[in-house]
This record gives structure tokens, C-alpha cells and sequence, in this order.
């Protein structure tokens, strides 16, 4: 302490010029916060993976938006209040280019479109708005895309997840402000009220306030640098404990300081008495501070990472509790203590006396009176958990008040749903892909919690009949009963054939032959149809059933792989008497021109009809 005395005016003259030089040339920390304070989960988690996922599925350089522009009043919108509403949509998509829009949703193109984005009540329109901040930020689009909505007088507000991060961000620097403003105020009445001076108050106040602003350099500095972690509540956290703990151990150091003047001849001396006592204490306390702060960067959440702030912030802090306050100790001395400093000399509080001694005299008592105190806090305690992000902001931000029209137009979901993101090797191109989608989304509707789901099967919320199962094995019984009965014409057009061929000459054994093979075929076709219809029919009974069917359906599909070869077997016989016909046709027709010196035509198609 010796030589920090001796060399005071030097190491304040340092820290004056550090805190010049870091306000002037470190980066904005604010802007940081804005831009790398967005609270993450670690890359473990579903939620990354799932969002990591969607980039995947953005052909775009920049990041993408799904903003919500929401118009609204508090009776029907008038037809009038539509057309301006589809005045701005137009507007938008002219120039969809200049804002780097990639798509808006229009109410008036369809009516699935205005189910989905018109209230029953008619109250609110949303205008959902895809978009990218490539080569503009967030602020910037939200800014043209309001001035194109202020055009109409129909009110109306801009939310979305990036808007309400972004208003989160302009709300805790709001709420920076006044935490510095009302710390700073309490701080100097609490100081006002211990050492009932105007001088002593502001010591701790310049110390700390010079330790905040060269911490916050370095943490910007840090952050700028080697990706230091942030947050919204990173200069919160570091204004609130560097100011507490700053505070407190100025006032143990000046109270230690007022009581060793009292002993000693000189004010050097009694600082430096002052530090041998009171200096250890405070070195252990901010010792214990900073490893509790520095261990919490170990932590994955992003949130709790952000307050290693607050261990640069106390380091700072506690180098200078020992170089600036013993620079004001020595050089104000007793007028430290003015109006008072008169008589410095320190005297034993009757108050706290006489606490410590009815505490000590009569315990039970003191624990009763504590419980008494706590137990209500105790009772009332729910311990709720919040995720609600909207709940910092107050109802005076947009995105906050449009988020309310919303609720209360479509319900909370319709905007910032949950997404389930699957990843597939293949692509998704047939009945069997889309309902398994349907299975998927089937169960998660079917959650008490969920009150609607949108997927591939039901892009509006609504199933799609078309993608059922049931639907396509309809379809597919259907198919095969129009190939049944074409498979009937079939054989009666070749029973006919074998009748006439009975009546032609013996030369046409070899053609007889074939058409009895090709029926023989054409029966084993029919019958393999037959059987298949069958067990179209099990596997549509067993899906209205539900998952009880399941086996029920698992045996028709065997059926169907069973009779499928059969059929097969069938078309290969066909194909053969078809081949033995016209070989059997073609050696007649020679046979009896060559006899009869007659022209023999037989329509080999007429008779395939």
C-alpha cells in the first residue's frame, strides 16, 4: 500500500487515460449486444439441429424472416378497410425486389388462403411476409415496410420473431438506463444515510463508475475479438453487482478508514492501517465473487455464459478499490466526513447494538420473528416457470401488440409455431411417403395441447382425403375392378373365338391350342384380381379400425404380393397363346391357300377386343 500511495497521482492519471482510451476506441458494446446477444441453446439440442435444418432449405445468402403485418380494429373490417389492406399487399409486391421480399400472402387470392389469414370475426387480416436481410438488417425493412403500410389508415402493426428479439435488444438498453439511474440514487442515499456526508457518497460512486467503463471496454474488446459471450442482460448484470459489491466495500473500507484516523497521527498511516484490517476481507469476498462469476462460463446456456461480464467487471473493480479509493482517502482526509468531519471519530451504533445483543440474549425469538417474515413469501411462492419472451417487452412495442391481435383473432400458435423438422434420404414423391406424414402429424394433432398442425398432408391446417391411405386403396380397388371387367371381356371374346375356330379346318390345332392356353391365363388373371380386392377391402377395414387393424392390413398387403405374382404368371401364359394363335393363324392361312388357292383373313385384333 506504501507504494500505491506514493505513486497515486501516476496510477489515477492511468486510469483516467484508460477509460478515455477505451470509451473512444473499443467497440460499441451496445451494438455487440445486438447483434452476437441473441440467447442460443447449445448445438446439442433439437432446436438448433432443427433450425440448422431450415437453413438448409433456404436457397438464399441471407438469413430468412417470417415477419407478420396485422391489420385490425375492434369491429368487422368494412370492404373498404380490405381494399386499402390489398392496396399495401400490391404495393409490397411491387417491390418485393428493393425489400428482398420472397413472398407475400394475399387474403384475396383464394379462399383457403383467407381462412387461413382472416379472422372469423373478420376483425384481423394478417399479411404474412417471407423476406432476407441480405443487404439491409432487420431495422431497416421494418422501417419500409411500415412506411408502406402507413399509407392506409386502417390500423395495423409488424411482428415476428426477428422484430421481437430486435425489440428485446432496444428494451433492456432502455431498461440499462434506468437501472443506472435508480442504482446511482439509491447508492447515494443508502451512502447519505451511513456516513451522513455529501462527500463520502460520491467516492464509491467515481470508483465504480470509472471501473464500469473500463469494463466494459475490455468485455466489448473480448467480444469483438474472440466471440466473448453476450447476451441482452450482459451490462445489466454488470452494472447491478459491480455497483453492489462496489459499494459495499467502500463502505467498509471509508468506515474502517473514519475509525483508524481516530488512531493514527498522519492520513497515510491510517490508510495504510486501514488496508492491513479491512483489505484482506476485501480481497477474499471479491475473490469468492470472481470465481463464482468466471465458473458460470462453463455452463452450455448462452444466457448464463453471458454473465462472465460481471468477473471482468470485478476484477476491475477490486483494482480499483485499492489504487483510486486510497487516492480520495489521502487526498481529502477528514473532509471526506463534510459537513461533519469535525468529529470523525467513530462511534458504536446503539441500533445495531442492540439488535446484536436481543439476537444473541434471544434466539428463539429472533428465529421466530424471521420465520414470521419469510413464511409468507414461503406460501405464496408458485415457483411458475415463463418462456415467454414477450413478457420483458411492454404493450406499447408493435410486435407485442400485434402478437395480441393475433391471440385473439387466431389463438397464440398462429404466429411463432413450433416446427418439426424431418430429415429424409430420399425424396418424398409417393402415397406411401405422404401418409406416413399423415401418421405423424395425426399424432401430434391429436395432443391435448395442440390445436392445429400444418403439414404436407395438411398445408391449412385441414387434411388433404387425397393423401389417406384409404383414399388411395379406393382408388386402387376401383382400378382393379374396371381391369376385371375388362379381363371378362376378354374371355368371352376368346370363347367365342374357340367356337368359331371349331367350325374352320384342322390346320388350326396349333391356334386352338393357344386360345385355350390364353384362357387358361385370362382365369388365372381374374382370379388373382379377385383376391386382391379382397385384400384391398381388409386393409381398408383394418385402417378405419385404427392401429388395432394394423396387422389385419399387414396380411392383406402379403395377399397382394401373393396374387401380384400370380397375375403375373397369368399375363406371361396370355402372352404366350397369343404368340401360339398367330403362329397357329399364320400356318393356317398358309396351309389353306396353299390347298384352296383362297385368300384367308383373320383379324387377329378383332378377336384380341
Amino acid at each position: 500500500m506504501k507504494h500505491v500511495l506514493r505513486l497515486r497521482w501516476l496510477l489515477i492519471g492511468v486510469w483516467i487515460v484508460g477509460a478515455i482510451l477505451l470509451t473512444v476506441l473499443s467497440p460499441n458494446l451496445q451494438q455487440l449486444v445486438a447483434e452476437k446477444g441473441q440467447i442460443t441453446v447449445p448445438d446439442n439440442y433439437q432446436s438448433k439441429e432443427a433450425n440448422e435444418l431450415l437453413q438448409k432449405m433456404n436457397d438464399n445468402d441471407g438469413p430468412i424472416h417470417d415477419l407478420v403485418l396485422v391489420f385490425h380494429r375492434e369491429t368487422a373490417l368494412s370492404e373498404q378497410d380490405k381494399e386499402k389492406v390489398s392496396s399495401v399487399i400490391e404495393e409490397l409486391e411491387r417491390q418485393k425486389d428493393l425489400l428482398e421480399i420472397s413472398s407475400v400472402l394475399d387474403f384475396s387470392e383464394s379462399e383457403e388462403i383467407a381462412e387461413s389469414t382472416v379472422s372469423e370475426d373478420e376483425t384481423t387480416i394478417l399479411v404474412p411476409i417471407e423476406a432476407t436481410t441480405k443487404d439491409q438488417s432487420i431495422a431497416e425493412l421494418r422501417v419500409e415496410i411500415e412506411q408502406i403500410a402507413d399509407k392506409v389508415d386502417v390500423p395495423h402493426a409488424l411482428t415476428g420473431e426477428s422484430l421481437i428479439e430486435e425489440d428485446i435488444v432496444i428494451n433492456s438498453e432502455e431498461g440499462l438506463t434506468k437501472t443506472i439511474y435508480i442504482t446511482v440514487v439509491l447508492i447515494l442515499v443508502i451512502l447519505f444515510a451511513v456516513f451522513r456526508s455529501f462527500i463520502a457518497p460520491i467516492i464509491p460512486l467515481i470508483t465504480v463508475g470509472i471501473s464500469y467503463v473500463i469494463a466494459e471496454g475490455i468485455v466489448a474488446i473480448l467480444a469483438n475479438t474472440i466471440n466473448f459471450p453476450l447476451s441482452t442482460f450482459t451490462q445489466i448484470f454488470m452494472v447491478a453487482i459491480m455497483f453492489g459489491i462496489g459499494t459495499d466495500y467502500c463502505i467498509l473500507i471509508i468506515s474502517r478508514f473514519k475509525e483508524e484516523m481516530h488512531s493514527h497521527e498522519t492520513i497515510t498511516d491510517a490508510v495504510i492501517a486501514t488496508y492491513k484490517s479491512s483489505g484482506k476481507t476485501v480481497f477474499y469476498a471479491a475473490l469468492a465473487v470472481l470465481i463464482g462469476f468466471s465458473t458460470i462460463g462453463l455452463s452450455q446456456f448462452t444466457l448464463y455464459q453471458s454473465a462472465v461480464a460481471v468477473a471482468v467487471g470485478v476484477l476491475v473493480v477490486t483494482a480499483a478499490l485499492v489504487t483510486i479509493v486510497p487516492f480520495f482517502l489521502v487526498l481529502l482526509g477528514r473532509k471526506l466526513f463534510w459537513p461533519f468531519d469535525k468529529n470523525v471519530e467513530h462511534k458504536e451504533s446503539k441500533l445495531w447494538g442492540a439488535l446484536g445483543h436481543f439476537t444473541w440474549t434471544r434466539s428463539i425469538f429472533s428465529l421466530a420473528i424471521i420465520i414470521l417474515i419469510t413464511l409468507p413469501a414461503l406460501l405464496l411462492y408458485k415457483n411458475e416457470q415463463s418462456y415467454d419472451s414477450l413478457a420483458e417487452l411492454s404493450d406499447s412495442y408493435d410486435t407485442v401488440k400485434a402478437f395480441n391481435w393475433i391471440e385473439k383473432g387466431f389463438g397464440p400458435g398462429e404466429i411463432m409455431p413450433i416446427t418439426v423438422v424431418m430429415q429424409l434420404d430420399e425424396k418424398v414423391d409417393d402415397a406411401n411417403d405422404f401418409q406416413a406424414i399423415e401418421t405423424i402429424t395425426a399424432e401430434i394433432a391429436s395432443l391435448e395441447e395442440v390445436a392445429k398442425v400444418r403439414s404436407a398432408t395438411r398445408p391449412a391446417g385441414d387434411i388433404i382425403e387425397d393423401f389417406l391411405l384409404e383414399e388411395q386403396t379406393d382408388l386402387l380397388t376401383d382400378g382393379f375392378e374396371d381391369i376385371l371387367d375388362g379381363v371378362n371381356e376378354l374371355r368371352d371374346g376368346l370363347n367365342d373365338a374357340a367356337d368359331e375356330m371349331k367350325e374352320q379346318a384342322p390346320e388350326l390345332d396349333t391356334a386352338k391350342d393357344g386360345v385355350q392356353e390364353l384362357m387358361d391365363g385370362t382365369n388365372e388373371v381374374r382370379d388373382g384380381i379377385v383376391q386382391i380386392q379382397s385384400a384391398l377391402r381388409e386393409i381398408e377395414d383394418g385402417l378405419h379400425q385404427g392401429t388395432t387393424g394394423l396387422d389385419e392390413a399387414i396380411d392383406g398387403l402379403e395377399t397382394i404380393r401373393s396374387n401380384l405374382q400370380q397375375t403375373v404368371a397369368g399375363h406371361r401364359e396370355i402372352l404366350g397363346g397369343y404368340k401360339q394363335i398367330t403362329a397357329g393363324i399364320q400356318q393356317a392361312e398358309k396351309e389353306m391357300q396353299e390347298a384352296a388357292n383362297i385368300d384367308f383373313d383373320f383379324d387377329i385384333e378383332s378377336m384380341k377386343g
